[in-house]
């Protein structure tokens, strides 16, 4: 009985001994998953918080990185609860510079009692101060530093390099790197002090500054890519304006040829025509009519024209001078239609910069042929001023296609212009004639009905290792003392894809260049 009781008494401690572990382990579950979810909302909380503040830096003017990191690193300061914080950017020399500072952070140089306290009490002239000192520590130091645990943690000592007076102000330093493309980029301090009333900081708080950093790396790296793409489009549109100005400039200049040649056919009518000389008619009226009618009248005519010295000559006289006011008239006549056509062309421009404004920005179905003729129009003074021969084959009965013409004249003007420079500099080394022709038909490419346009030139040639980056933005051939940024090929192309199109290339060099331009027929998809 004794040995039945026994068992009895173990197997009931046993029972109670399981029913307490289970229940530690319940508590001690909860108790983590207490901590892990608090954990998860405080970075979901910080999350939100720093893509709120890459927002702000976002939309503000700069869009800079220290618009950015000056938050953050307030934000840092707050969360970790630690007395002052600081950020510092990484160069390319292995060197940190200050960037921005929060909270009561102590000087990282040696400076008289007066200025720390300054310092302290004034975070923007501390900002100033630090962005102007030689930060005492090296990136690769750091990265050395942090290779174990992607932080560092001091506890009542400083860095190596740091002056020892950080110490008084901040027995402990957290470090830890923001990476971008796994690269240092910058480093975030936050410093605390061991007072019994402040939050003293630890490893489990140099694991949560990782977090933090991690999330302010893909911050800053959004906040590139979208400064990359503000200036992307500010270029674009720096070089859309530049093609219109071409388009203006070459209206003005074309309206300037014909005045100019305007101006030299009106001088030359009034220097044919001058209006304070003797005119052959007057001779004829007032002195050979006059006689012969005195002739007449007397009985003499027949004998004045015989016998008289005088009198002889008058039919030659006569003949010469009808022969040279036909010959002046046949001069005028000429004259008067060159001026007349000039007038004719400075209207005609004038015109097509109205149709140009008018239409600029908006899409219609359109024929290509004419948006070309009006390209070649504006650009045909300066080929005829640089030696180049322009035609054109075009095809009339092309599909419309769907475009802003403003926009493709642009297109048209920026190739035209791009040929013709290069073949007035082939032009100073040979004397080759140069011809630029501009074709538009129709074709099927890839199983598709397009338009296809060609602009061809025996200049130069573009050779094979640049060919392929034509279209690439900022590139550019031309000197750098040249006015060019590189923008105009690859505005080109963006309006022309912008219409569901493409534009190709065919070169050989010392033989010219092809540019083709093709574009689909009928509605854009």
């Amino acid at each position: 009985m004794s040995g039945i009781l026994i068992f009895l008494i173990f197997l009931i401690l046993g029972l109670v001994t399981w029913v307490v572990y289970q229940h530690t382990r319940v508590i001690i579950t909860n108790r983590v998953c207490y901590d892990q979810a608090r954990q998860i909302a405080k970075e979901r909380e910080a999350t939100a918080a720093i893509l709120g503040l890459s927002g702000k830096a976002v939309t503000s003017e700069d869009l800079s990185d220290e618009t950015f990191l000056t938050s953050f690193v307030e934000y840092a300061q707050r969360t970790l609860r630690g007395i002052g914080a600081s950020v510092l950017t990484a160069s390319d020399n292995d060197s940190f510079r200050g960037a921005a500072v929060s909270g009561t952070f102590p000087p990282l140089k040696d400076v008289p009692a007066q200025v720390e306290q300054q310092l302290l009490a004034h975070p923007k002239k501390h900002i100033e101060f630090i962005r102007e000192i030689k930060i005492p520590i090296a990136v690769s130091q750091l990265e050395e530093l942090c290779r174990d645990n992607k932080y560092v943690l001091f506890s009542n000592e400083v860095p190596k390099g740091f002056p020892e007076s950080v110490k008084k102000l901040a027995s402990r330093i957290l470090m830890a790197p923001i990476y971008v493309h796994s690269k240092i980029f910058a480093c975030t301090i936050v410093v605390s002090r061991d007072d019994f009333d402040e939050h003293v900081l630890c490893d489990k708080d140099g694991e949560y500054l990782v977090r933090l950093n991690e999330i302010a790396s893909l911050s800053l790296e959004a906040i590139k890519l979208f400064r990359e793409r503000r200036q992307y489009d500010e270029k674009l549109r720096t070089a859309k304006e530049e093609g219109m100005l071409q388009v203006s400039t070459g209206i003005i200049h074309n309206i300037g040829n014909a005045v100019t040649v305007a101006k030299l056919t009106v001088l030359e009518l009034q220097e044919k025509n001058p209006g304070n000389s003797e005119h052959p008619e007057s001779f004829i009226m007032n002195e050979i009519i006059p006689k012969f009618k005195n002739a007449v009248e007397t009985g003499n005519a027949d004998r004045f024209l015989k016998d008289d010295n005088e009198g002889r000559q008058y039919l030659g006289i006569i003949s010469e001078l009808l022969a040279h006011i036909a010959r002046t008239r046949h001069d005028t006549v000429k004259l008067l239609s060159s001026l007349s056509n000039k007038l004719y062309h400075i209207s005609e421009i004038i015109e097509l910069q109205q149709r140009f404004m008018g239409e600029l920005g908006t899409e219609n179905m359109t024929s290509i042929a004419p948006v070309i003729e009006s390209s070649v129009k504006i650009f045909e003074e300066t080929c005829n001023k640089k030696g180049v021969v322009i035609r054109t084959s075009l095809d009339h009965k092309t599909p419309q296609v769907l475009v802003d013409t403003s926009m493709m004249t642009q297109v048209f003007i920026n190739l035209i212009k791009n040929a013709v420079e290069a073949m007035e500099a082939e032009g100073l080394a040979t004397k080759k004639e140069h011809y630029l022709e501009l074709i538009l038909k129709e074709g099927r490419i890839c199983d598709k009905d397009m338009v296809v346009i060609e602009v061809r030139d025996n200049g130069p040639g573009i050779p094979d290792e640049l060919r392929s980056r034509m279209f690439t933005f900022g590139f550019s051939t031309k000197e750098k003392s040249k006015v060019s940024r590189g923008y105009g090929l690859h505005s080109c192309m963006d309006t022309v894809k912008k219409y569901g199109g493409d534009i190709a290339i065919e070169s050989k060099v010392g033989e010219g260049s092809t540019f083709r331009i093709t574009l689909p027929i009928g509605e854009r998809r």
